[in-house]
Order: structure tokens, then C-alpha cells, then sequence
């Protein structure tokens, strides 16, 4: 009876090993249209990389539009799991990931949405350890973050002269944002930037600081006529790919390794062919729609200039006030990796197949080697 039984364990064990690894599929939310390009472009690109890559046995289902929780919502709807991933922006949450919003207040740094991308995730992901500490108490990882093109100043109405712009209502999402609004006489509104058409709309906005590409991706090609062409700094920081932290624990390795050997894709797919081709397309949609873009007037250069001036103290300032310990460190450390950075892409800033090789050396490569 004991040898029959040993025997069938076997046999068990046997045909266990034989099968397939079970199929996981992974629940994806975004606040974001499902048209956007960071999604045509990098998120869809990247699940169906991952699900060839591992032979179906990790899926995804994809929720854009808020269907499973807005914006403002993310943070706990993946941390608590209402969502397996999705895409998080951390300026949303300046008191929970106050380490991560030092890096996204940097903005005004950033001449380049290329570079800047890389220097972020090399900064948060091996030289920022309280990074790591917030996100884990918040029940996520941050994988891949996008980068935006460099932000303009888009308005409803025509604007004669920098005095115009004083008293206006700008969607100026964070601190750096907030900072340089109020210097040309504006005012600062908080609004995710799935709400900016509505708010353009309704009155509720007279213009907003973001790309041009937006005019393309979040509709407001119907609703700007006018654009200051003045790159206010390129922002980093978004999560486009932000995981559960259980959930990524809980996948097996080669589901781990196949993720982070797709994710340079995601990036260069969502940040090259995504906004790099949707500031081109923007530019000739406006032409189209009779949207003015206007070379920005050396006042308000030299405003911009000005402000840039002070920007790292005035972000040190403000992430001490948080409870951030030594931002200065934290800042040096991102000033550095984006030298290099933006000096290492200079000559590949449309070139996706050395951005994606950069990107695995410097950073995905690293991570596949710590898996355990």
C-alpha cells in the first residue's frame, strides 16, 4: 500500500510538472482616453509584447476612460487592488509620495521629454531609497514612468501681451507649475488633465500649461485658439506602468523578467511615437483649426529665465515643508542623471530602437539581475 502510494505521488507530481504554468490576467486602469497615444502607442503595444512573450500565460484586460477609478483615485484603487496596474501620477499625491514629487517639481530642468524619462526612473528606481520605502507603503511599483512633452501655454482667447495673462485661470498641476503661474500674474487651478476640456468648456479655465500634443490626445484642439510657443520644462514623473506591490510579488519570475524586457517598448512607444508624434500632428492640426501659436515675447522669457533661476532651492524648500529629509541630495542626484541622460540621447532623441537599448542597460537590466 505505501509503495502504491509513493507511486501515485509520483505519478502526480509528474503530470503537474508537465502542464502549463495557470493563465494570470492582469486588470490595467487608466483615467486616460482610450485613443490617447501613450496607450495606442505604448500600453497596448506593451500587454500584447508581454502576452506573446510569455505564450499567453500572463494577459491583460485594459480599462481607459475611468471606468474602474478617476485620477485622483488611483493611488489606493492599485494600491488596494481594485486595479492589478495602471497609470498613477504621483503630483496627485504630494503628501504620500513626497520623495517621487521632488523629482516631478524638477520639471522646469527638463528641456526633453527623452532624457528626462530615463533620468527620473535611473533616479528613483537605484538612488532614491525613500522612493522605495513610499511606494511600498502604498501597495505599489512604479515600473515605467512617462514624460511629456515640454509645456506651452494654451488659452481659449487670444492674449496681446504678457500683462493679458494676469488674472487668468491656468490648469497648473503642481508646485513647479503653480510656482510659474503665479509669476506671470495667473492663477493656479488643480485638475487632472482629463478634465481640461470640460474646463476650457465651461469657463471654469482660461488657458492651461501643457504640451501641444494635448491638442491631439485630450481633444483640446476644439477648445484653444491661442498658444504661447514657450517650453516651460518637460514633466516627469507619471506611472505608466505602477503595479500592486502583492501582485508583483506574486508573479512568477519569467512573468517578471518578461515584463521588464517589454517595458523600454512601453517607454520609447508612448514617448517617441506617442508625444513626439503627436507634437507633429499638433502643429499641423492647429494650423488647421486657425490656432495661433505665437513665439513667446522676450518679457516673458526672461520671466521664465528668472524663475528657473531659484527653481532648486524653491523645490528643497517645499519638500522639507513635507517631510522630505536632505531633498537637496535627492535633487543633486537627479541633476546629475539627467546631465547624463541628455548628453547620451542628444544624438537619438527619434531614434526608438537606441532609446530602448539605453533604457535596458541603464535601467531594466538592473532589475531582471535583483530579481530573486
Amino acid at each position: 500500500m505505501r509503495n502504491q502510494f509513493l507511486i501515485n505521488a509520483i505519478c502526480a507530481a509528474a503530470i503537474f510538472a508537465a502542464m502549463p504554468a495557470l493563465a494570470k490576467d492582469l486588470a490595467y486602469a487608466t483615467f486616460t482616453s482610450p485613443n490617447a497615444s501613450n496607450n495606442t502607442k505604448g500600453v497596448e503595444p506593451f500587454m500584447k509584447a508581454v502576452t506573446e512573450r510569455t505564450n499567453g500565460e500572463l494577459t491583460f484586460s485594459f480599462y481607459p476612460g475611468g471606468q474602474i477609478f478617476d485620477a485622483r483615485a488611483t493611488l489606493t484603487g492599485i494600491g488596494d487592488q481594485l486595479a492589478d496596474a495602471g497609470f498613477l501620477v504621483p503630483q496627485f499625491f504630494p503628501k504620500e509620495l513626497s520623495n517621487i514629487g521632488v523629482m516631478s517639481d524638477l520639471l522646469m530642468m527638463n528641456e526633453h521629454e527623452v532624457p528626462s524619462a530615463g533620468a527620473f526612473m535611473e533616479t528613483m528606481l537605484f538612488e532614491c531609497p525613500a522612493c522605495d520605502v513610499e511606494t511600498k507603503a502604498n501597495g505599489i511599483r512604479m515600473l515605467a514612468s512617462l514624460a511629456a512633452a515640454p509645456y506651452n501655454i494654451m488659452c481659449r482667447d487670444p492674449i496681446e501681451s504678457v500683462a493679458d495673462l494676469a488674472g487668468l485661470k491656468f490648469r497648473s498641476t503642481g508646485d513647479a507649475l503653480g510656482r510659474v503661474t503665479v509669476a506671470w500674474g495667473g492663477v493656479p487651478v488643480s485638475m487632472s488633465s482629463g478634465e481640461i476640456y470640460e474646463g476650457l468648456q465651461r469657463g471654469q479655465l482660461d488657458c492651461a500649461v501643457a504640451p501641444r500634443a494635448w491638442l491631439i490626445s485630450f481633444g483640446l484642439a476644439d477648445v484653444v485658439k491661442f498658444i504661447y510657443d514657450i517650453p516651460i520644462g518637460a514633466a516627469v514623473g507619471p506611472g505608466l506602468f505602477t503595479i500592486n506591490d502583492e501582485i508583483w510579488e506574486g508573479l512568477p519570475r519569467d512573468h517578471k523578467i518578461a515584463i521588464l524586457t517589454e517595458l523600454p517598448g512601453l517607454l520609447a512607444g508612448a514617448i517617441m511615437d506617442g508625444y513626439g508624434g503627436d507634437t507633429a500632428d499638433a502643429i499641423t492640426l492647429a494650423g488647421e483649426k486657425d490656432i495661433a501659436i505665437v513665439q513667446a515675447p522676450a518679457e516673458l522669457v526672461a520671466l521664465m529665465d528668472t524663475v528657473r533661476l531659484g527653481e532648486a532651492a524653491q523645490v528643497a524648500k517645499k519638500a522639507r515643508s513635507r517631510g522630505v529629509e536632505n531633498p537637496e541630495a535627492l535633487i543633486a542626484a537627479y541633476t546629475k542623471n539627467l546631465a547624463f541622460w541628455e548628453d547620451a540621447t542628444k544624438d537619438i532623441r527619434t531614434d526608438r530602437k537606441a532609446y530602448e537599448a539605453l533604457l535596458w542597460e541603464r535601467i531594466y537590466s538592473r532589475l531582471v539581475a535583483d530579481l530573486k
